[in-house]
């Protein structure tokens, strides 16, 4: 079972890397960062597995946001912590497409990079 869970978890995070991004930039415009309301939407509407929403959150937000938003639920959730292990598992432990969005295709061209107010 545990097997089972990692997988679906590996899964759903290579779906943010490979497609929330392009979902996001075509919703939003292209940004390096996006509010936790527009990836939770986005998720929403898109169909995404929302059960690893943290981890889009360490991806497309702000550390500001993504903190505001674990705190209003009253969880507990590590922002660096979350995108060193998005880094070591996807990127060879590069962190350096997280902090530029450069995985994203042409994420960062163009856009003031906030995504919204915090």
């Amino acid at each position: 079972m545990m097997f089972f869970a990692k997988y679906k978890k590996k899964k759903a995070i290579n779906s943010y890397i490979s497609t929330l991004g392009k979902d996001l930039a075509r919703r939003y415009g292209k940004s390096k960062t996006y509010t936790t309301g527009q990836v939770e939407k986005t998720i929403h509407d898109e169909g995404y597995n929302w059960r690893h929403i943290c981890y889009a959150h360490a991806l497309y937000t702000s550390m500001k946001q993504f903190d505001k938003w674990h705190s209003d639920r009253g969880e507990v959730c590590d922002y660096n912590s979350l995108r060193e292990e998005i880094s070591d598992s996807f990127f060879g432990g590069d962190i350096s497409p997280i902090d530029s969005g450069s995985f994203m295709e042409g994420s960062a061209g163009g856009s003031s990079g906030d995504g919204g107010s915090d």
